[in-house]
């Protein structure tokens, strides 16, 4: 059935299954060798900066010797003790410390945030298989479209960040649901949640999918709960335990446009809706929405349910006051990224399923049933949570209540505004549209499309970068390491242990006797974080 499907192609099935796994391999390798060489020269060249690579570097190498997120390299809005948890709740630096076991480097981390990163190509690759089973070469081209969003290729070159994990982990946590692997799927989810304070809702919204896809409900449901649990704990208790001495939370200030603290805004947005909007509504928010979809063609639109994870972080990034929120680089948009590629894989799958349609090819129309492409079928019944049985009728009774309130609504706005002829005509139009689209796909066999549908990815992928170049580019090292490096270098290395800098920059004397110095790792003090002029 599906070598009928294949048969139409330039290679064989076989053949094509070969050449994307290869395509694979080469695309992750030279991933990582550009992105981490790039990484690497930004440091070496010192373009790398205090905010944010010096502090990361500090607070891992702290962690590694008992001092649990410590840092001094505070900015402004800094209030509390000398610790990461007065700005970010981030518990992985518990795990990312073991790398400093190895050497206490800045590159350790990031040389493992590029591999983290191009680790995520794997389960983007196993998915796409998975939901096109029969459209091999379109894997790799997702992960293209994954590698090189300007969003992943900016996380990657701008210094360190934990949030940037989570890229990687969200779309592993996809691909354990979508193999049955329930365990991996929490542990992935507790890993994601520990990378910022905001990841527990996230966390909890995918839960929400993975109730409504995926059919675990209890699971679901203990995942939902401890994501949401975790980022108010998180919100409400750790941080303004450690921000002390601060009225409200020391990012507020970027959203000061909807009230003076979180709770005014709230009353503010119940009472004045349309303050909302008078943030949401500009030229370069749509921009920013636009480089995230583009990447993959805008497909992923035709699986908008997939992107409802993706509401936690796109709410923090576009009710913002700071334009580098939703400028389509940084690391703000971790969260964000890998729903994306899921969306548009799944909306790939959705134009392959009414292709197959239209081309009354039902035998490879089923191959494209949502229930195979997540493998519901491997699912047996389950049982609710003990006592819920009541809540559960209820629910379902009250959601049918309502769904038929809408329905006579609808119908009496339909007499009452003369709308059937608007709806008899958009229907007349809808079938003729669905006659001329089988006249194309009588022509068109699948694999034509998998061509078109590949050269319209590339195309936006190529856009893409082209647009938001001049912002990565800023990013990227402009020589190589010279005389001018080695000049700085020599200057570090005239300072003398236990003893602080001059100049009136912020410092503290490590509790071994090494100097802390705007930047200069307590791991190596020879390395400085320039912050940009």
């Amino acid at each position: 059935m599906i070598k009928r499907v294949s048969s139409g192609s330039y290679f064989s099935l076989s053949a094509q299954k070969r050449t994307a796994w290869l395509l694979l391999a080469l695309m992750v390798v030279a991933y990582v060798i550009i992105l981490g060489y790039q990484s690497v020269l930004r440091y070496a060249v010192f373009k790398a900066t205090a905010f944010d690579l010096g502090n990361m570097d500090q607070a891992t190498w702290n962690t590694l010797h008992g001092h649990f997120v410590e840092f001094t390299n505070h900015s402004d809005n800094w209030y509390g003790e000398p610790i990461r948890l007065a700005q970010h709740v981030e518990p992985i630096f518990l795990l990312l410390a073991g790398l400093y076991a190895f050497g206490a480097d800045p590159r350790i981390l990031l040389i493992f945030q590029t591999v983290m990163l191009a680790a995520g190509a794997v389960p983007v690759f196993l998915l796409a298989r998975k939901s096109l089973p029969t459209l091999p070469l379109l894997a790799p081209i997702m992960v293209l479209g994954y590698l090189l969003a300007p969003a992943v290729l900016g996380e990657n070159l701008f210094d360190f960040h934990p949030v940037t994990l989570v890229t990687p982990l969200f779309l592993f946590a996809v691909l354990a649901l979508t193999y049955r692997k329930l365990v991996w799927f929490v542990i992935i989810c507790i890993l994601a949640a520990a990378c910022k304070e905001e990841m527990g809702a996230v966390v909890a919204l995918l839960a929400l999918v993975a109730i409504w896809k995926y059919g675990i409900p209890r699971l679901g449901a203990a995942v939902f709960v401890g994501g949401i649990v975790w980022t108010l704990l998180a919100f409400l208790v750790i941080k303004p335990h450690f921000n002390v001495g601060a009225q409200q939370d020391n990012y507020w200030y970027r959203y000061e446009a909807l009230g003076p603290s979180p709770v005014a805004a709230i009353f503010n947005i119940l009472g004045h809706p349309w303050i909302v909007f008078g943030v949401l509504i500009t030229l370069d928010r749509v921009y920013y929405l636009a480089s995230l979809l583009r990447s993959t063609g805008f497909i992923a639109l035709l699986a908008p349910e997939w992107l409802i994870p993706t509401l936690p972080s796109l709410a923090i990034n576009l009710l913002t006051s700071e334009s580098f929120q939703h400028n389509g680089v940084y690391h703000y948009h971790a969260a964000i990224i890998p729903f994306v590629i899921i969306a548009a894989i799944h909306g790939t799958r959705r134009i392959y399923y009414y292709w197959y349609g239209l081309r009354e090819e039902t035998a490879e129309q089923q191959l494209y049933r949502e229930e195979v492409a997540l493998g519901r079928k491997a699912y047996g019944p389950v049982k609710p949570f003990p006592g819920t049985t009541a809540l559960l009728g209820w629910m379902r009774k009250s959601a049918v209540r309502v769904w038929s309130w809408l329905t006579t609504g609808w119908r009496w706005l339909v007499a009452h505004l003369r709308l059937s002829t608007l709806l008899n005509g958009w229907q007349r139009r809808r079938k003729l549209m669905r006659l001329r689209m089988k006249d194309l796909a009588a022509y068109m066999p699948a694999s034509w499309l998998q061509g078109t549908l590949s050269i319209w990815i590339v195309c936006m992928i190529v856009l893409n970068i082209v647009v938001i170049w001049p912002l990565l580019n800023s990013f990227l090292a402009d020589h190589t390491p010279g005389p001018r490096e080695q000049h700085i270098q020599q200057l570090l290395d005239m300072i003398p242990p236990r003893r602080g800098c001059i100049g009136g920059r912020q410092y503290q004397s490590a509790p071994d006797g090494e100097t802390l110095c705007n930047g200069v790792s307590r791991a190596n003090r020879g390395h400085f974080y320039a912050r940009p002029g």
